[in-house]
């Protein structure tokens, strides 16, 4: 598909800098989770979920490594004090997770009794009750045992940008045509693009407001299945993104903020929603040695709204299995040509990005060669 905007494809890593158990008089505080955030963003030279403040002359960088635990062993001179490292440095939401580059605000060591003891006038105390002695040989609660580190969790590879994401399609088994559409636009022109303005057949009377977003779609082809010749549905092509600038009663007003090809007029428009990029720590080898996984098999049935006869790396493509045998958005699959009695050709791997259904949309992450509708899929790794 000729794209106006297309994202480079590439690997979005995260390095956690490490983690720590909450202590327990801290957990009823503040909640916790030891999965990592995902909303990953650049800030300066380095990736936070976090809304680092600005850092200065005294603040300490976190290196690789770093947790909360041992910063505070090496501040406050007891690990068991990382409540007051945390709590000078608010912005981090979960003390689980710190990231290299973010900044910290040291605090100050605490008063502590000296090795020789305290003063002679505080230790010149008055005698002890009767009950108050009592107490006091009773033996100490046990200390609680240190909280063990948390295993520091490998950085994961994005398989998938935003552009692979949001404009790529699906297949709709029976489309039933939306209501909402773009209805003209303010230039004078076929198609619009990024930052051009178009008008919607609908407004405040139908649930249309300023500041609605939604996703641009459009009935590209009918599927019919490459083996069995089936009708399968119809392939449903993103084509960008808009969001309202201001609603009347029955029409709106809104702007395109992405476009992965032109919008026109007669899309369809759905509400926005975001989608998570697929995301591993590793990926598993494929070569033409590798045996069967003996898990789910279907075909690739569609090769996208250019109906492309022959794909390599980076092109989406659409696969029969779905639901129904388990798979989901991150599922890794192996591409396969049937080859009669000699061994099968073993053409790449990809991953499925989304799950519509009994069908799903497969990015080819490699290929060693080209993938066709018709060519087989097999679950790899669920």
């Amino acid at each position: 598909m000729k794209m106006i905007v297309k994202v480079a494809a590439g690997a979005l890593v995260a390095v956690v800098a490490g983690s720590q158990v909450i202590a327990a008089e801290a957990a009823a505080a503040a909640p916790t989770s030891t999965h990592p955030p995902k909303n990953l963003k650049k800030v300066g030279d380095h990736w936070t979920p976090w809304n680092p403040p600005e850092a200065t002359k005294d603040s300490y960088l976190i290196q690789k490594g770093d947790t909360f635990w041992d910063l505070s062993a090496k501040w406050l001179g007891d690990p068991y004090l990382w409540p007051q490292v945390w709590d000078q440095n608010r912005y981090v939401l979960d003390s689980h997770w710190i990231y290299p580059g973010d900044p910290l605000m040291v605090p100050a060591k605490p008063n502590v009794v000296p090795p020789e003891g305290p003063p002679a006038a505080e230790q010149q105390k008055p005698a002890a009750a009767p009950e108050e002695t009592a107490q006091a040989q009773a033996p100490a609660p046990p200390e609680p045992p240190r909280p063990p580190k948390m295993v520091e969790r490998p950085a994961l590879i994005q398989l998938a940008d935003q552009h692979d994401l949001y404009c790529s399609g699906w297949i709709e088994k029976k489309h039933d045509p939306v209501l909402l559409h773009v209805a003209g636009a303010e230039l004078e022109k076929i198609g619009q693009g990024q930052g051009d303005i178009v008008y919607l057949n609908q407004g405040r009377n139908q649930g249309v407001n300023a500041g609605n977003e939604y996703l641009v779609v459009r009935r590209d082809h009918p599927v019919i299945h490459p083996r069995t010749q089936e009708h399968m549905g119809v392939f449903m092509q993103r084509m960008g993104k808009v969001r309202v600038l201001c609603a009347q009663e029955d029409t709106a007003i809104a702007l395109v903020t992405e476009s992965c090809e032109t919008v026109e007029t007669g899309d369809e428009l759905l509400p926005w929603k975001d989608m998570p990029g697929p995301a591993t720590p590793s990926l598993p080898s494929v070569d033409r040695c590798m045996e069967p996984s003996g898990l789910a098999q279907g075909y690739v049935v569609d090769g996208g709204a250019d109906q492309l006869h022959a794909v390599g790396a980076g092109t989406v493509v659409c696969s029969d299995i779905g639901q129904p045998q388990g798979i989901r958005p991150g599922s890794i699959l192996t591409f396969y040509r049937d080859n009669g009695d000699l061994p099968r050709i073993v053409l790449g791997e990809g991953v499925v990005l989304t799950v519509d259904g009994e069908t799903s949309a497969v990015k080819v992450l490699q290929s060693a060669r080209e993938v066709r509708p018709g060519d087989r899929v097999e679950v790899l790794q669920q």
